[in-house]
């Protein structure tokens, strides 16, 4: 249940792959996560695959391992793209080379962020495991928080009662 094929993009999500391995997705999220892949939207993604939009978004924010298959699948989106970029790169550097030389500020600016040069969207971990410890990590941070402030308005009213 780990392989996730996905011939539309070319993708392939596999533990086998030489990646971190993912976990093992249940069939209803392989599905969410394969129309997903393909370009579905949240509401069409749910419907196909049989869930709610809530258990879809619960396990796009809460679920490590549906997380990491879905981070994973940006991942490599995402080098894809820098791949097929890097190609054009001749060209555009041409182009924009000529652009620049007419005042074209604006195209230099577009290829950067092309590049993931400006405004790179940071994809998050790949491992279920590492999400699922950062998960604890924020829970625990919270819980400390929380008690830094019940403890500091203690204090505060102690303090306003002398």
């Amino acid at each position: 249940m780990a392989d996730i094929q996905v011939k539309e993009s070319g993708l392939s999500l596999s533990a086998e792959s030489g990646e971190k391995p993912m976990g093992r997705l249940a069939v209803d999220q392989q599905t969410a996560l394969e129309l997903l892949v393909t370009g579905k939207s949240i509401t069409e993604t749910a419907r196909s695959a049989g869930v709610s939009r809530t258990t879809l978004y619960h396990w796009l924010r809460h679920d490590p391992v549906f997380q990491a298959a879905y981070n994973q699948w940006h991942d490599q989106l995402e080098e894809s793209c820098r791949s097929r970029l890097m190609t054009l790169t001749d060209k555009a550097t041409d182009a924009i080379e000529k652009a620049l030389e007419n005042g074209d500020s604006r195209a230099a600016l577009q290829l950067l962020k092309g590049m993931g040069l400006i405004g790179q969207r940071k994809i998050g971990p790949t491992d279920a495991e590492e999400i699922r410890a950062k998960t604890e990590m924020a829970k625990e941070k919270k819980r400390i928080g929380v008690k830094r402030d019940k403890a500091e308005l203690a204090l505060s009213e102690m303090l306003a009662e002398m």
